[in-house]
């Protein structure tokens, strides 16, 4: 949903600029550009070098292979794997900790006396 949600954006984006270069969404491509270190995309819908160079940042060229909604998946499918890894680590922590709860309390509830200080008795060999 999220990836969707960012995709959807940037085509926004990009559409209104490539119909009305005066837009002020140029300043968000442009921005949008420069924190996924992309440049542009592919449309079957016409020319979009146009817009491509006035909003890709110095030193970043189109690559026809790779686009910015690529990029943007790429992005997401990278930080998504990392927060579901530290969701399980999360999620095994408090398993073995309700584990060792449930032990510690059972071993106390059961037990008898756990406190034997003085109660010793020696008995003879």
């Amino acid at each position: 949903m999220v990836e969707d949600s960012m995709m959807d954006v940037y085509d926004f984006v990009y559409e209104e600029v490539r119909r009305n270069t005066s837009s002020f969404r140029r300043h968000e491509l442009t921005a949008i550009h420069e924190a996924f270190l992309c440049c542009g995309k592919h449309s079957p819908f016409g020319d979009t070098t146009s817009v491509e160079n006035k909003t890709c940042p110095p030193g970043q060229v189109h690559d026809e292979g790779q686009d910015c909604l690529q990029e943007i998946q790429d992005f997401l499918k990278k930080h998504m794997d990392f927060a579901f890894s530290i969701l399980g680590i999360a999620i095994a922590f408090t398993v073995y900790g309700m584990i060792l709860t449930s032990f510690l309390w059972f071993s106390i509830h059961f037990s008898s006396n756990l406190y034997w200080k003085g109660k010793y008795i020696l008995r003879e060999r």
